[in-house]
């Protein structure tokens, strides 16, 4: 016996079962956001967590990239040592191994100087107990500055409304400081902690930057593989968008960051303050946040002037600060970095407060190159909606 099926009747009825079913799916997921939301984190993490040496050997290669292309052509290419090795593989090697060598010892001469200058002075006795010696005493007179400070408004003949509100602000800048000083411990802590990583890391990239030939053919060959020529051209254009804006933000601000270092050591030994090449050093590593680095680089210069127990080396270390910010806001930043990312500065301090607020302090030093990659990503679109005939986007 043939049955009979109304077609309209069963087109509408799955409409109802599916749209009820995405429905229920909705819901449980709205419901269970949290959950969802947590063990996608989770997952992220673990994944992270076992690909960091990965992660960190591609940072390195990156950044260390230009540097080891520079050897090879300029050094290796030199006549008398391009005799030692005439294939270009063992060039390439022979760039890596002296690029690493330089490397090292620029971080172990670092180390090594702000043990030095921890310890309070260069000398052959000096030891563990000295350094602690000196952090403790430093760490005494901090807490003796705040007491004081907190002592001398009780005894103020001020209103007590004023008085308080005064020692809540001398409380907060406290409470900061103390937390900058443990986030640099904890950082320091959890780098000891990864150093596995970092050694692998290190072993990963060396083969990175010596075979980077044959990724750069795998890429190439997978990509080709994956995706029409059209689309391949037009990827390989955004990456290489992408590298620039990257690539001339880092190493704009990384050389920025040394000479802002370099003039503000100077400046602090001038005037006499103690630790002045590591606050100084200091001063240029946070001067690679753009607008709220110079500020955060002030602020041990200024720490260190009141803490050495004569407040005119706290001015003297804010007009040394200021006055090197300005050389550099007026002539070293236009000429090193200019406009590498091309961000109005409303999107650059916006990305910045973003940034830290979920990332910390990477996520400071990440997001402006990160809104400029959000920013080519939309014109590019952008460009390619208005031409619609175009399978993919430039």
């Amino acid at each position: 016996m043939k049955i009979s099926v109304d077609k309209t009747y069963l087109k509408y009825s799955i409409y109802i079962v599916l749209t009820v079913t995405v429905l229920y799916i909705l819901y449980e997921i709205i419901s269970n956001i949290g959950f969802i939301l947590t063990t996608i984190l989770s997952t992220l993490s673990g994944v992270t967590a076992l690909l960091a040496p990965f992660i960190i050997a591609f940072v390195i290669a990156y950044l260390l990239h230009p540097v080891v292309d520079w050897i090879e052509k300029y050094v290796m290419g030199n006549k008398k040592l391009s005799r030692l090795g005439k294939s270009y593989k063992l060039k390439r090697t022979l760039s890596v191994l002296v690029t690493y060598i330089l490397v090292v010892s620029f971080i172990t001469l670092f180390i090594y100087s702000t043990y030095v200058m921890i310890g309070g002075e260069i000398t052959k006795n000096l030891n563990i107990e000295s350094m602690i010696e000196s952090i403790s005493k430093y760490a005494a007179r901090y807490e003796e500055i705040f007491t004081t400070v907190s002592a001398q408004l009780d005894k103020s003949g001020i209103s007590a409304d004023v008085k308080q509100q005064l020692k809540q602000a001398v409380d907060a800048v406290k409470s900061v400081l103390s937390s900058a000083v443990n986030g640099v411990f904890s950082f320091t802590k959890k780098l000891g902690g990864n150093i596995v990583n970092i050694l692998l890391g290190l072993i990963i990239s060396f083969y990175i930057l010596k075979d980077i030939e044959y990724f750069k053919k795998l890429y190439r060959d997978t990509t080709g593989i994956l995706f029409k020529k059209h689309t391949n051209d037009r990827l390989h254009g955004f990456f290489e968008d992408v590298n620039t804006v990257v690539s001339s933000f880092i190493r704009g601000q990384l050389l920025d960051g040394i000479i802002v270092g370099i003039l503000s050591s100077i400046g602090l030994v001038i005037i006499g303050l103690d630790f002045p090449i590591l606050i100084g050093m200091t001063a240029g590593i946070a001067n690679i946040i753009p607008y709220f680095g110079p500020i955060i680089g002030s602020v041990p210069a200024v720490i260190m002037g009141l803490l050495s127990g004569s407040p005119i080396k706290a001015l003297f270390a804010v007009l040394v600060m200021l006055a090197v910010q300005q050389l550099d806001g007026a002539i070293i930043a236009p000429k090193v970095i200019g406009e590498s990312v091309g961000l109005h500065p409303v999107f650059v301090i916006l990305s910045i407060i973003i940034g830290g607020a979920y990332f910390g302090l990477l996520g400071m030093l990440l997001a402006v190159p990160t809104a400029g990659i959000i920013k080519l990503f939309i014109i590019r679109w952008a460009n390619y909606r208005k031409r619609p005939s175009k399978s993919s986007f430039e």
